[in-house]
């Protein structure tokens, strides 16, 4: 299945439990393919750039970069 998450869910997998973290399982397992586009990976380097996001990253020891393009 081919998937495109908007910035809020990958967010919110990213950082919390639930079902968008269940989706980014999926993808990781290969049980779906996430697709995005050069705007939308944009946009979330922009949010996770964000100050509010900041602990958050400190603590898992990444960087948006990490996240966005690694």
């Amino acid at each position: 299945m081919k998937v495109v998450l908007d910035t809020n869910t990958v967010i919110s997998g990213l950082f919390w439990k639930g079902v968008p973290r269940q989706v980014l399982d999926l993808a990781r397992n290969g049980v779906i393919t996430l697709f995005t586009s050069p705007e939308l990976l944009a946009e979330l380097a922009d949010v996770l750039g964000r100050e509010k996001f900041a602990q958050r990253l400190e603590q898992a020891q990444v960087t948006v970069n990490d996240l966005v393009y690694g």
